[in-house]
């Protein structure tokens, strides 16, 4: 009988052995995954409040705003000026000097009082629902506090604005040939201008205490004040020449008024006379 064929033990295999099981995902690519809802990618974990983002994760985007938010966000915003491409504080400063030529000039000084409190309070809840919106400290885009501290700035023309402050008139010329006699440029707008640009100044610049408030305070008022310093600080350098023409034009009154006095006794005295 021919002897048996012997088979080879078993034995390690060579070569890599196969495994049956859940295929595993690179990290790099289970940040992103598929929405079981909508079948669209979906971004990463959103972060709880207070978690700092790890290495490779950025932090989720602000929700949108709810009904009360809309409102805030109108707001805050100017009516959308703050949305602008370029320079949305200077844009908000010229609408608050618009809507003082037009409608708050002529409040008088009780009124507008009134009206600056009610704007800050305002913005103060707007600016601070909106920065939580945005996620970021006075975003560019809140320009409601330009808008109250320029009309702060503006609001020592509420007491002179019906006063005849005179004009300052064109140097000789064409134009002054056209315009004719008694044209010039009322002193009330160089006022306005001069408002316009003390604000903006301190604020951009923020010297002193206007750094100070923006650094010092959180939230709604630390977006709010520091503008309201701006505004005082412009109030006051337009205060300076305003009322430098004041007291000028109420000498120029004193002056006729004792001219007149002047004419009267020597009118009387001259009828007294010829009696």
């Amino acid at each position: 009988m021919p002897p048996r064929r012997r088979e080879p033990a078993a034995g390690p295999r060579s070569g890599p052995e196969k495994r049956v099981g859940p295929i595993e995902t690179p990290k790099s690519e289970a940040k992103i995954g598929t929405s079981a809802r909508t079948g669209e990618p979906s971004a990463g974990r959103e972060l709880s409040a207070g978690q700092e983002p790890s290495a490779g994760q950025e932090p989720s985007a602000g929700k949108e705003p709810s009904a009360g938010g809309g409102v805030a966000l109108w707001l805050a915003t100017a009516g959308g000026i703050g949305f602008g491409p370029w320079a949305p504080g200077t844009w908000g400063a010229l609408a608050a000097v618009l809507l003082f030529v037009l409608f708050f000039a002529r409040l008088g000084l009780p009124l507008y009082g009134l009206l600056l409190i009610v704007l800050t309070a305002i913005g103060v809840w707007a600016s601070g629902r909106v920065e939580a919106h945005f996620g970021r400290h006075d975003d560019g885009r809140i320009v409601i506090d330009e808008v109250v501290g320029q009309l702060i700035a503006l609001a020592p023309l509420v007491v002179i604005w019906e006063m005849p402050l005179g004009r300052i008139g064109l140097p000789a010329g064409p134009m002054a040939a056209e315009w004719g006699a008694g044209a010039g440029i009322d002193i009330r707008w160089l006022l306005v201008v001069t408002a316009f640009v003390a604000f903006r100044w301190f604020d951009i610049r923020k010297p002193g205490l206007v750094r100070w408030a923006e650094e010092r305070f959180e939230g709604g008022v630390g977006v709010m004040l520091d503008d309201i310093v701006a505004g005082v600080f412009g109030a006051v350098v337009v205060i300076l020449p305003a009322y430098a023409l004041v007291v000028g034009l109420l000498r120029e009154k004193v002056l006729e008024a004792e001219a007149v006095v002047a004419v009267l006794r020597a009118v009387s005295g001259a009828l007294g006379f010829v009696s």
